[in-house]
């Protein structure tokens, strides 16, 4: 199979999809031909093969996934259309959730946005020292906090989007977000050493008690998950009224200025983080 934005390998019982748009930080786009797309298919891919035990993401680059690709997602206009995104969003999403076999996520430097809502839908999150985590769309009027609840809470979901700011490795683990904080050097190797041990276990039992925790899981979250993605379209189909702290609004600087011109104006608003580094 031909993949043009991920990389996949078996060893060991393990299957390895690797993010492989380094020079697009792995943004995330959505739809045919799209990252999302492969990924999902890859996916699909490892749970159907007997010889995978367990699957390990992991990304090339400074960056797992800087986030949705604002140059390939477009701006929705209509209410309609953000509810056409946002069910292509909701579809790889949902192929990571319904994975049989146990996924685990090996994140590296920058993890932001969509890649926040990617990994919170695998079962183990690992980070590099140098991981940062953050809901940065909040800042010029998007969504995209929904997935997260479920894994770090009301709080820390609403204090991520209400602000932008980012967190480190340490401050996620403290909060959920991720399992263990591992040296950016060793990320690679201890991530595929977890994911090799999972593989080793009977797979039958493996395969019910991942069923369990999930339906539980499932069953405690009850009708929140489709709540939760009504009130994201409500929030993507206002995107284009947002206005930077110069009163333009930010469809109009996106529009002219490209993405250079929009990230310069959403860190207008503040520059100096709330959170202190002796809180991290």
């Amino acid at each position: 199979m031909t993949r043009a934005h991920i990389l996949y390998e078996v060893a060991e019982g393990v299957a390895q999809i690797t993010l492989n748009r380094p020079d697009r930080m792995n943004a995330m786009s959505y739809g045919p031909g799209s990252n999302a797309e492969e990924i999902s298919a890859a996916l699909v891919q490892a749970d159907a093969d007997d010889a995978v035990g367990s699957v390990l993401v992991t990304a090339t680059g400074k960056a797992f996934c800087a986030g949705g690709n604002l140059a390939e997602n477009a701006i929705p206009e209509r209410a309609l259309e953000g509810h056409e995104f946002l069910e292509k969003v909701g579809r790889h999403r949902d192929a990571i959730r319904r994975m049989h076999k146990p996924v685990i996520a090996a994140v590296q430097g920058l993890c932001l946005g969509g890649g926040l809502g990617f990994i919170s839908q695998c079962d183990i999150v690992l980070a590099a020292s140098d991981a940062r985590f953050g809901l940065v769309e909040g800042r010029f009027g998007a969504g995209g906090v929904a997935p997260v609840v479920r894994r770090i809470g009301s709080q820390w979901a609403k204090f991520l989007i209400f602000t932008g700011e980012m967190i480190d490795a340490r401050r996620a683990q403290r909060i959920g977000l991720v399992l263990e904080v591992i040296e950016a050097a060793r990320l690679q190797e201890r991530g595929f050493d977890l994911a090799r041990r999972m593989a080793r276990l009977p797979r039958e039992a493996a395969l019910l008690n991942k069923a369990t925790v999930d339906a539980m899981e499932a069953a405690l979250a009850g009708n929140a998950e489709a709540a939760g993605r009504a009130g994201e379209v409500l929030t993507f189909s206002m995107i284009q009224h947002a206005r930077a702290a110069d009163g333009r609004r930010f469809a109009d600087i996106l529009r002219e200025e490209g993405l250079p011109g929009l990230k310069a104006a959403r860190d207008a608003q503040y520059t100096r983080p709330w959170l202190e580094d002796g809180d991290a």
